[in-house]
Formats: C-alpha cells, structure tokens, sequence
C-alpha cells in the first residue's frame, strides 16, 4: 500500500491518470431538458475505442461533452449506445451513453441505462451547485439581519455588529447547519433533525432540533463550500464566512487530532536549558500542535523559532523541523518539514488511517434489510471521505454478521464468516447496497500486514459504537505484535 498516494488522494492532490484538461467555461448555450443543467462540471467521459473528453455540461439525464479531440467518428454517430465511464472529481462509474446530436466540437448524450445508486451519487454531485444557484436574498424585518433562503430549506442568516463587521450567522443546507461566531472567526456544524418552524419571519429549527458534532463535519463543509461558492452573495457575507469555513474545511479532513490514548506522540528539542519535550496535540502533513512542559514560568517562544528536533511517533522517530507560528498561554502550533524526504511514506501511513476514521459520520442504514439477516439484527451505516465508508450487520448478542469497510481502491469484507480483501478497480460501491459486484480477479490477501493495520486505525480513529468496534475487532487477524 502505498500511504503516500493515498494522502494525495484525501487531500485531493492527484487525479485520474490519462486526463484530458477540463477546459474553460463556456456561454450555456439552448436546451431544451426537463432536469436542470450545470455548464461545465469538471467531469471527464472515457467512451471504450473512442478515446476521453471533457464533460461540457451535466443534467440527471445526460451531459454533453467537447469532441475537439475525436479522431474517428464513424463509431461515434446519433443513435450509437456506447459503454462509458464518467469522472466526477475523486469518483467514477460506469454507464451507458446514447448519442442524441452531434454539433461542431460537441455532442449530446443521454444516460441509456443508470442503476439507482448511480442515480444517487449523480443527484448528490449535481445537488449542492442547484441549491447555490437558487439563493436569493429576503428581505428581514431585523435590522441586522441579512437572510438569503433557496430551494429545499437552504437558509443563510447573517447578523451584522451594529459596528460593521460578522456577529453570528448559521447556515442551512441538507440537514446540515453550520454555526459561524463572529467573534473569535469559529463555527461548529451539526445536524438538523426536525423540520423547520415559523412563516412570516425568517425560519428557524425549533427548539433541540440541531445536533452539533463534536468536531466539525468534512462532509457539511465540503457541500458548504459548493453552494456558496454557487451562490450569488453579497462580497461582505461571502468573504466573512467563506474564509471561515474555506479554512477549516481545509484543516478538518488533512489535521489529526491525537486523542487520550495517544499521549506517548511528541516532539522533543534541545535548547539551553536542555531537553524540552512537547505533547503533540495535532498533526498533519505540514503543520503541527503541541503543549508546552508544565514549569513555574511560562515558556515564551517568539514566531518564527525553528525547533530542530525529532518527532516520535509509536515505532517512529523522524527528524523533523517545527517552525513555531503561533503561542496560546502553553499551547503552541506551526509548521512541520522532515529532515528525510523518505520519511514521507511512513509519516503518511500514520496520518492516512487516522484522517479517513475521523471522517466518518453516521448517517442511515440501508432501508432495504440484507436479504436472509436473522431476526432483531441491526444494521449501522458510516460515510466519510470520498465515498469511504463502513457498513455493519450485528446479531442481537453482538456478532458481526456481514461487514464492509471500503477506502481508497480497498475493500474488505465480512461474510458468512469469512475475511476477504479486494482492489477496488471497476469503480464506485455505493454504501447503501448491501450486494457488491466485484471480480474475483481483483481479490488481495486478506491478511497483508498492512491492510490490516490500516483497517485496525482507521476503526480505532472513528466515532463508532463500541458494540461495532468490538465485533469487527473480533474477526480481524490479531495484530503480529499480540503474536509474540
């Protein structure tokens, strides 16, 4: 397993190899579609033996794309259904495409056949740039109020300081809420689990309804992020709240956040009084936290203080760099650089397990039950990062009955009490299907050392019941340290 690519791949830094440039947004042009349309989608079509092109727009029922590059079209006439698979940023699938019209430099194409989970994840892709296109500002009977409201309950309530300047604002959106605080550049998200109250002002969830999570959501960021940026806002609102979320949807999904059983994670440095060691608190790729050592006086380090030193990981040590860039009281963070290029590798398959469990987020289980599950068996759902997710089925005396953990190109499975493993090659496997299709062809160990401690620290790092954390941690090889 390479940790390396899989870092790239959640932070979004790689993309399909053999890709041809998405090009620049052009003047929608006239159609005639029932569902709406979204010009230039950032999407890329691989139509077998006639080669890849940039999706120009995208609709649930089609998408046009640019045919500059096509060398032959004699397989590429009206009428034609070709096998194709379409890119949508850090996922794919495969579908069927009929060739509707031909106009210079583009086609139009309609989805001959599209599975519902297909379906689904096309909907989930398109929806958030809909809502942000549908914001339009209301006027508020609040002085200080600037309320903005779309389609499907997606709300913005901004409150201005009588000063000038961001108060408070929350923000509506598919179940979600994000809570901005004005006064320290913060928020929080969290979900809306009732149905919003009130008609002639603005409306709001009633009372209790909202569950704030205990560390911001990467999921409610991200399509945060995509309806704002859709949205028509006035410069204030977007650039108060924008940089707010930007930044922290940045950090949420490439910082860890060690936790209590992870105190033995430090950095220690030597300066004139000696050995100092410092707590780490959080890391990530390039950056760093940590607490300073308990002392009756406060130890002061000014910005720009390098601290050469090593940082210890579980097994690890890596000489490393901290450049310090901030202090809070004991508390103080900057940036990390490693001494050693090729410590790059191991340091990632420490951060990578750890960031794609974090990431996980309990959302419904399937509604359709596994076909033969025993009685007062029950079901759990978690979905993170790029289409990572874990999906569980336990007896009513806890055992794992059928369990799928799927991240990156990697899958493993549970069932009929048998571990398995698989790459992930054909594309998507959508969480809410209890049926995977996958090639035989495509099976891996299932005990290689490091899937298996991969899929051990990302369980470890989510926020999954102990009951699920302890059935998959019963049908997982032990670890060859407990085999000594």
């Amino acid at each position: 397993m390479n940790f390396n690519q899989m870092m790239n791949w959640i932070l979004g830094r790689s993309q399909p190899s053999q890709l041809s440039p998405v090009p620049e947004k052009t003047a929608p042009q006239a159609e005639r579609r029932i569902s709406h349309r979204l010009s230039n989608s950032e999407g890329i079509v691989q139509i077998a033996g006639v080669g890849e092109f940039p999706v120009k727009d995208l609709s649930q029922g089609g998408l046009s794309v640019d045919t500059h590059s096509l060398q032959d079209s004699s397989g590429f006439q009206v009428g034609n259904v070709l096998s194709a698979r379409l890119l949508l940023g850090n996922v794919f699938f495969e579908t069927d495409l009929r060739i509707c019209s031909i106009r210079k430099d583009e086609a139009g194409c309609s989805f001959n056949s599209m599975p519902f989970g297909h379906s689904r994840v096309l909907h989930d892709f398109i929806k958030p740039t809909l809502l942000g296109k549908s914001l339009r500002e209301i006027k508020s009977t609040e002085a200080n109020l600037l309320w903005f409201q779309g389609d499907e309950e997606t709300q913005i309530h901004y409150w201005r300081r009588p000063e000038g300047g961001l108060d408070k604002a929350d923000f509506y959106f598919m179940g979600y809420v994000i809570s901005f605080d004005g006064k320290d550049n913060s928020l929080k998200t969290g979900f809306v689990q009732s149905p919003f109250l009130g008609s002639s002002v603005h409306r709001v969830p009633g009372e209790g309804a909202i569950v704030y999570h205990e560390v911001p959501s990467y999921r409610a960021l991200k399509l945060g992020h995509i309806i704002f940026d859709q949205g028509s806002l006035p410069e204030e609102v977007y650039v108060n709240l924008g940089c707010i979320m930007f930044r922290e949807e940045k950090c949420t999904f490439s910082r860890v956040i060690l936790g209590e059983n992870e105190k033995n994670i430090r950095f220690e440095f030597a300066d004139e009084s000696g050995k100092v060691v410092l707590k780490v608190a959080s890391l990530c790729s390039t950056a760093i936290s940590a607490l300073l050592p308990d002392s009756p006086v406060k130890r002061k380090v000014p910005g720009g203080t390098l601290l050469n030193g090593v940082l210890h990981l579980p097994e690890l040590s890596l000489p490393a760099t901290f450049k310090v860039v901030f202090q809070h009281d004991f508390f103080i963070g900057g940036g990390l650089k490693l001494h050693n290029p090729d410590d790059a590798e191991v340091f990632a398959s420490f951060l990578t397990p750890r960031l794609l469990g974090k990431s996980l987020e309990s959302v419904a289980p399937p509604v359709e039950s596994k076909p033969f599950a025993p009685y007062g068996s029950r079901a759990s759902l978690h979905v993170g990062i790029h289409n990572t997710h874990l999906l569980s089925l336990l007896s009513n005396n806890g055992q794992l009955l059928y369990g799928r953990l799927v991240f990156s190109d990697r899958v493993v499975i549970w069932d009929k009490n048998s571990l398995s493993a698989y790459s992930c090659v054909q594309g998507l496997i959508f969480p809410s299907d209890w049926e995977t299709v996958i090639n035989q062809q495509d099976q891996i160990s299932h005990d290689d050392p490091a899937l298996m401690n991969t899929t051990r620290e990302i369980l470890h790092s989510s926020r999954i019941s102990q009951d699920v954390l302890k059935a998959w941690l019963a049908v997982l090889p032990r670890p060859e340290a407990d085999l000594d």
